[in-house]
């Protein structure tokens, strides 16, 4: 979830019972324009220089570092084309010198679709804990985990003497009853609030931490673009942003993305998650990084928004999309729940393209964010006019942030192809390297577009007036959304 200026409020009771929260929301507002807009780097420069500075590939396995001929090996059986792997090839070296780490072997990736698998598989992890829980998420709220709700299964837990550790963003979930949290603290769980909503905080309200990440006992870990949500299950809700006329608002469901990684890269994934910790609370880390064996074939990379921004690689996930379509030979897979695109961005589209890549996107018809929409569809003109390929969902929200390049390539997580991932908030995303992940997402997107009306260049330009003024006026907020 990710509405306009990353609040989030649901309409699940009459709007007055929120009037206590309106003053808090004020604040945000004013603060949006105080705090500025995004802040996105020069793409093109930036990937020059670290193109220049790159190294060679560096993969990480579960025993240690990967000899230059078993990489070249693998990297070799991902594609019988050669312009593929040489295009890959160069692009994880730039990769590599944005993101900062290396890539981890020896992982098994699982796909979830939609909240109920990932709640399924949450909730069996959670159950095994035997050391400790780290939750970080935008929206938490006290979710039925299938026949137990989360509240209950983290009580239980804390009680056999499992730590719980939580991070929840303040305004993603500003509708929380702050009765769950007191519950959990009582229990002896410790939480972190990000960026709480105050007079102390007023220059930092705009960034957001839009994380969505779990990690049961340093050996598994669940992320991507599932919030700790009630919608998933209430199907619909809708925010007060929204003024769309939605067909059975009350059984609109939300289509979304998660993976479950076992393996290595858990360890990344892990101190990502310390970074945002509240150091007034300090953790025993003993038990946080045990020795991980290999689980699967998976090489993968963590991309996470650095906890302080200082330097144009502070948005590294933004840079190596990017960089990734410039390097795409063949074919791009995209859905994103919020497609408002930067220039760099729309301009890298275009150019693929126009060089014979297929590239085609799924994007919400339907959203918490009327803005957004007129945003997003904003852009189509030019796309179209290009060759890429568009697609609106319908009868289902699109929260899923996915993309897959030339059957090799994969990236899922929090991010979202806007400005507001690409400059504001924190996230997280990881990058797969497997041609079955890459194969099995392709499937999904074109099951997905069963329930998907295509845009028409044709048609698309005999929409009205009115229309075009509402989206193009509607880029004036496209930097802040």
């Amino acid at each position: 979830m990710h509405p306009p200026f990353g609040a989030a409020i649901y309409i699940k009771k009459p709007l007055y019972l929120f009037c206590n929260q309106w003053s808090l929301l004020s604040i945000f507002f004013i603060a949006i324009w105080l705090t500025g807009c995004a802040s996105i780097p020069d793409s093109k420069q930036t990937l020059e220089e670290l193109n220049a500075q790159a190294q060679t590939i560096e993969v990480v396995g579960a025993k240690k570092p990967l000899p230059r001929g078993k990489i070249n090996k693998v990297l070799k059986n991902l594609s019988p084309d050669e312009r593929i792997r040489t295009s890959l090839a160069e692009h994880l070296r730039i990769e590599q010198a944005i993101a900062g780490n290396s890539l981890y072997a020896d992982n098994k990736v699982t796909l979830l679709f939609n909240g109920e698998d990932t709640f399924s598989r949450m909730r069996s992890a959670l159950e095994s804990a035997k050391q400790h829980i780290h939750l970080e998420y935008f929206t938490f709220e006290d979710v039925d985990l299938g026949g137990i709700t989360l509240k209950a299964l983290l009580l239980d837990r804390l009680s056999k003497g499992v730590n719980v550790h939580i991070i929840y963003d303040a305004i993603g979930s500003i509708s929380t009853p702050p009765e769950l949290f007191d519950t959990l603290k009582k229990a002896g769980a410790k939480i972190t609030v990000f960026h709480p909503v105050n007079a102390d905080s007023i220059t930092l309200i705009n960034q957001r931490d839009h994380r969505k990440i779990m990690v049961v006992d340093g050996n598994v870990a669940i992320l991507g673009g599932v919030n700790l949500s009630k919608t998933y299950q209430s199907k619909g809700s809708l925010r007060f942003f929204s003024k769309q006329k939605l067909p059975e608002l009350n059984q609109v469901d939300w289509r979304d993305t998660d993976i479950q990684i076992t393996g290595p890269v858990v360890a990344n994934i892990q101190q990502v998650f310390l970074e945002h910790w509240d150091a007034a609370q300090p953790l025993d880390q003993a038990s946080f990084f045990p020795p991980l064996s290999k689980q699967g074939e998976q090489f993968v990379r963590v991309i996470a928004t650095p906890a302080t921004k200082r330097k144009n690689t502070d948005s590294p996930y933004y840079l190596t999309l990017v960089a990734a379509i410039e390097n795409a030979e063949s074919h791009i897979v995209l859905n994103s729940a919020y497609f408002v695109p930067t220039e760099a961005q729309e301009d890298a589209l275009v150019a693929a393209a126009e060089r014979g890549v297929k590239i085609s996107l799924l994007v919400p018809s339907m959203s918490d964010s009327i803005l957004a929409i007129n945003v997003q569809r904003s852009h189509y003109a030019r796309l179209l006019k290009h060759g890429v390929e568009i697609y609106e969902m319908q009868d289902q929200i699109l929260h899923a942030k996915m993309i897959s390049i030339d059957g090799v390539w994969s990236v899922i997580g929090s991010s979202n192809f806007d400005y507001r991932s690409a400059g504001i908030n924190a996230e997280i995303d990881v990058v797969i390297l497997d041609n079955q992940t890459a194969k099995n997402l392709e499937n999904r997107f074109q099951e997905d577009l069963k329930n998907a009306k295509k845009i028409e260049l044709q048609e698309w330009q005999k929409r009205s007036l009115w229309q075009r003024l509402k989206q193009q006026s509607a880029r004036i907020f496209e930097d802040i959304l």
